[in-house]
């Protein structure tokens, strides 16, 4: 990933983004996530974006599906988990397929959601 798309990334997480009066901001609170769990965070995140092998973009968001063999239903969990502190306007769904099929995350908000995802999860 360039240094300048996840710092563009996170100038948006942090400053919010302004989408109208009658629409929220869309703020990330980056200190949500404490020094203790910044690490495991990271590594998870980093886990997370390399799984991806398709995106398929929506309206609202992006739907990821994800290698299972890269992290684990419980790692992709975890990191929910996490992300829901930092981005509460996020709205998450995870889906398992019967069979071995891979796990697909989708990820939605309101608009001005997909700027924020594509920076996060650029190729």
């Amino acid at each position: 990933m360039k240094i300048t798309t996840s710092l563009l990334g996170l100038f948006v997480c942090m400053c919010g983004l302004a989408v109208g009066a009658d629409r929220p901001a869309l703020v990330c609170n980056r200190d949500a996530i404490g020094a203790r769990e910044r690490s495991r965070y990271n590594d998870l995140l980093h886990k997370l974006r390399t799984s991806v092998h398709d995106r398929r973009e929506l309206p609202d968001g992006y739907s990821f599906r994800l290698a299972e063999q890269s992290i684990s239903l419980t790692e992709v969990a975890e990191w929910i988990r996490m992300e829901r502190r930092c981005c509460p306007f996020l709205v998450f769904q995870i889906d398992v397929p019967a069979g071995h099929a891979e796990v697909q995350l989708t990820l939605r908000g309101p608009s001005g959601t997909k700027a924020i995802l594509a920076s996060e999860f650029a190729k």
